[in-house]
């Protein structure tokens, strides 16, 4: 492992952004503009971890980025250069967020907002998804998908911050797909704060293909944190499933888009149960998203 720069720091840090980074030249100067756009003089100790890429990630960041602490691993691994990260981090609370995503520095203020004044161990914001680029099967998918009652507490996927003592309930994080899922699970709903006033974008895939690998990668993590003892603490999956669907007959716009949206669910979860898991540290990802950043 070889840490590239240094950037310095002030005692005026609020807190840390780590940010792994995987093969992610195309978003990495997009989502590194979000958090710096407004910032501070050193309120962010920010850290990208480029783990086993093979294209100008470290490149992009060392040269427009000169205060982000830049490591990399050869080892491609998210929980790995997540840990790698939180090895070099010196400051709570700590926001962990992913490269393809877009936020702004006011939204990362107000995550870490409900930590600092001691309200609760782990927080998330609210996922706007743009997916203005996606054929009609993926938007269709995305106008239901968004009124799952997973989203009442709002989103882990992609962004979270935790306290210190948070933080000592998920660390080290072990080697699971679905790392996002198992942060959320470690907290009971009391210990979580949902920061509406956080919103942060998230590219949808621009075809079929590119979202069915994303779901799938998300239910086989959720399936193998469930074997590995980590159950959902929000209620029961008929609960979640009366919640939802009570939603969307409140919503006559999305009832066009339910068929879609059932199809592709119902594909994806045979495909998951009839296909073999990928090999360990295999990762299903969309390329299409990134295409347009």
């Amino acid at each position: 492992m070889t840490e590239i720069h240094l950037g310095s720091m002030s005692s005026t840090t609020k807190a840390t952004i780590v940010i792994p980074a995987y093969n992610e030249a195309a978003v990495i100067g997009r989502c590194l503009e979000g958090v710096y756009k407004t910032v501070e003089s050193g309120e962010f100790e920010v850290i990208v971890v480029c783990n086993g890429c093979t294209d100008n990630t470290a490149g992009i960041v060392a040269e427009r980025f000169p205060l982000v602490k830049l490591l990399e691993t050869p080892v491609a691994s998210k929980v790995g250069a997540l840990n790698y990260a939180d090895a070099e981090a010196g400051y709570f609370p700590r926001i962990y967020l992913d490269a393809d995503l877009s936020v702004s520095t006011d939204s990362l203020r107000d995550l870490i907002s409900p930590l600092q004044d001691v309200k609760a161990l782990a927080s998330c914001g609210r996922m706007e998804i743009n997916a203005s680029r996606s054929n009609a099967a993926v938007r269709a998918f995305y106008r239901v998908w968004q009124y799952n009652s997973y989203f009442e507490q709002g989103k882990f996927g992609g962004l979270f911050a935790v306290s210190e003592s948070g933080h000592a309930r998920i660390s080290p994080f072990p080697d699971v797909l679905n790392d996002d899922e198992l942060v959320r699970r470690k907290f009971y709903s009391t210990e979580r704060a949902f920061v509406e006033s956080c919103s942060f974008k998230m590219t949808a895939p621009s075809t079929l293909d590119g979202l069915i690998k994303i779901r799938l990668r998300a239910i086989r993590g959720t399936v193998q944190l469930e074997k590995m003892g980590y159950a959902n603490g929000d209620g029961g999956s008929r609960q979640r499933l009366a919640k939802f669907i009570s939603r969307i007959l409140r919503k006559p716009t999305v009832w066009l888009s339910l068929p879609v949206y059932l199809l592709i669910s119902i594909y994806i979860r045979c495909k998951g149960i009839l296909s073999r898991p990928g090999k360990p540290g295999s990762w299903e990802r969309d390329e299409t998203s990134r295409e347009y950043a």
